[in-house]
This record gives C-alpha cells, sequence and structure tokens, in this order.
C-alpha cells in the first residue's frame, strides 16, 4: 500500500509538470518567459496600438509650399521673400510635375530637364536674396549639384 501511493504521488508530480509547463509553471524553456502563466497576450498590443499611417483625408502638401518653407527657413527669408519663392515655384510647378510623371523619356533626358528647370528658378531667385543668403543659397545649390 505504501509502495501504492508513493507511486501514485509520483505519477502525479511527473504528469502535472508537463501539464503546467504550458501555462508558465515548473521549468520549460519555450513557455516559462517570466511574463504571467497562460497564453502569452502580448501581440494584442499591436492590435490596440495607435495608427500611424496617414489619414486618408490628409492632403499632400504643395510643392510650392513646401519648398518655401524649406528656403524660408534653411535662408530665413523675410514675408515678402517667402511669397516671392513661393510664386516662382508656383510658375515652374506644372513642369516639375510633368516631368515627374513623364515615363516615356530615359533617366538621363529627365535629369537634365530637371537641372533646366532649377535653373531658371535658380536665376530668379538670386535677385531676391540678401548678400549672405545667397552665400546660402550657393551652398544648397552646390550639395544639390553634388548628388548629381
Amino acid at each position: 500500500m505504501k509502495y501504492f501511493k508513493l507511486l501514485a504521488i509520483a505519477f502525479l508530480l511527473f504528469t502535472g509538470h508537463e501539464a503546467m509547463a504550458q501555462y508558465g509553471y515548473g521549468y520549460d524553456p519555450y513557455y516559462n518567459s517570466g511574463y504571467r502563466p497562460g497564453v502569452d497576450r502580448r501581440i494584442d498590443t499591436q492590435r490596440r496600438a495607435p495608427d500611424t499611417h496617414k489619414k486618408k483625408d490628409e492632403k499632400p502638401k504643395d510643392l510650392s509650399e513646401v519648398m518655401s518653407e524649406y528656403l524660408a527657413k534653411e535662408l530665413k527669408l523675410d514675408d515678402f521673400q517667402k511669397a516671392a519663392v513661393k510664386v516662382i515655384y508656383d510658375d515652374h510647378k506644372d513642369q516639375i510635375l510633368e516631368l515627374s510623371n513623364n515615363e516615356s523619356d530615359t533617366r538621363q533626358v529627365l535629369k537634365d530637364k530637371f537641372n533646366a528647370i532649377s535653373e531658371e528658378i535658380d536665376k530668379k531667385i538670386l535677385p531676391l536674396l540678401s548678400e549672405d543668403q545667397k552665400k546660402s543659397y550657393q551652398k544648397i545649390i552646390d550639395d544639390r549639384n553634388k548628388q548629381k
């Protein structure tokens, strides 16, 4: 009888360990993560994470606005200069967008056309700037030419 009780206790101990391992009890390297017993629900936090994608009703910014804001920040433009730069980019916006949608020309031809438009824009912007601003703008032009 004593032998039977020991055998029953041993059986329960050994089978209980395997049954409880899936819930985080005992030693099991795959399931015992230390998080909590039971099913790992950490993946659920991904479903409840805030949506970081662009909203559908959020319209893209206009090219002329983006460029005038960028140059205003980089060159410290006053309001008149910023408005003039925006008008210059508005004048050339259609040409730039037409080139970006053009798939028939080769890459080199498109680069040459973009460079020609950029040079026109630069010629119109430079007279609006002070000497310090011209130096800063020339650095921007040089950086742009290095990337080509």
